[in-house]
């Protein structure tokens, strides 16, 4: 037999190599599949660990045992409780920055937004950060300083954003969406009521006025666009269309309303005069709402001291010196 170390020849059933004296221990040959059990049999024993609550078998990387169902594992459950915690501070910062710059454009997405990070805020300091108790466990109470100060430490682990698969899906629909938003912001909050107050009057029938945001994104200036007038409407008839609207959005508050012309800004007046105007309306003062708006808007309309003289001038600046509106006399 040769020797495993320095491979000289030996003889057989020697006890020692006769060149570099290495022992040589005889040993039965044994099948592959001998070897291959005992190993498999090792890696097992070695995987396995004792349940420190009932002393059961189970796997080294078990988060449960499965003879008393107690957490044996409760780095795991830390790791996971950071990983959600961490997400949810994510998610909360980025609604957050939204809402601020959703604020710029159209404030109820804004404040949604801003509430829902607050929200996260909440539920991110409510997500426990030790595992809970045992039955069986010995660790000793934590006290009521301690366990809030774990809580409310905010933890700074970052969150990559996830790898967008389909990019052009994502860039072609967030501004869809955007749009979509803003349509409906503008539909039913300031075009259906406009609708609802045409439907209702029969002499308003005829009657197009187009109620948007300005460029339909900024909610501080609202757009009153009279498009179009029948034959049998009277400047009493717009300007009641006017006070209808303004009583509709009196109990709200915009920086500016616009009256256009067919597209074109004739007059403005401010968010608060509007809102006054509404009011009495809606109190049945008409001597305000018939003679008082001409002397709010702006630019003012330059006419005689006459109230019913200068609400006539109003009325033929907004839409009379048109073409295909001269109903003022």
């Amino acid at each position: 037999m040769h020797c495993p170390e320095c491979h000289s020849a030996n003889e057989h059933g020697a006890a020692a190599c006769t060149t570099c004296g290495l022992i040589l221990i005889q040993a039965a040959p044994k099948r592959r599949s001998d070897d291959l059990a005992s190993i498999k049999r090792r890696a097992s024993d070695l995987d396995s660990t004792h349940c420190p609550y009932c002393e059961g078998t189970i796997a080294n990387r078990a988060v449960r045992c499965k003879h008393c169902s107690e957490v044996v594992d409760e780095l795991f459950y830390r790791e996971r409780a950071q990983r959600t915690r961490a997400r949810v501070n994510y998610a909360s910062w980025v609604a957050y920055i939204f809402g601020l710059a959703a604020l710029l454009l159209f404030r109820p997405v804004g404040l949604v937004s801003i509430a829902t990070g607050l929200l996260l805020s909440i539920i991110y300091y409510m997500i426990p950060v030790e595992p809970p108790p045992s039955r069986n466990s010995r660790r000793p109470k934590t006290k009521i300083g301690t366990f809030i100060k774990r809580q409310l430490k905010l933890e700074r682990v970052s969150i990559p954003i996830p790898t967008m698969k389909n990019k052009k899906l994502v860039f072609v629909g967030t501004p869809l969406i955007a749009a979509l938003l803003g349509y409906s912001a503008n539909l039913f909050l300031l075009q259906e009521p406009m609708n609802d107050i045409l439907k209702r009057n029969s002499s308003l029938n005829g009657m197009k006025v187009s109620a948007h945001y300005k460029y339909w994104i900024v909610p501080g200036v609202v757009v009153y666009d009279l498009q179009s007038l029948d034959v049998r409407q009277t400047p009493i008839d717009v300007h009641t269309a006017l006070l209808e609207f303004a009583k509709k959005l009196r109990t709200k508050r915009y920086s500016r309303v616009d009256l256009d012309f067919r597209g074109v800004t004739k007059f403005s007046i401010d968010g608060a005069s509007f809102a006054q105007l509404g009011d009495e309306y809606a109190k049945h003062d008409f001597n305000f709402a018939l003679y008082k708006l001409p002397r709010l808007v702006r630019p003012t309309v330059d006419a005689p001291a006459s109230d019913r003289d200068a609400l006539v001038e109003f009325h033929r600046h907004w839409y009379g010196d048109d073409a295909m509106t001269k109903r003022v006399q």
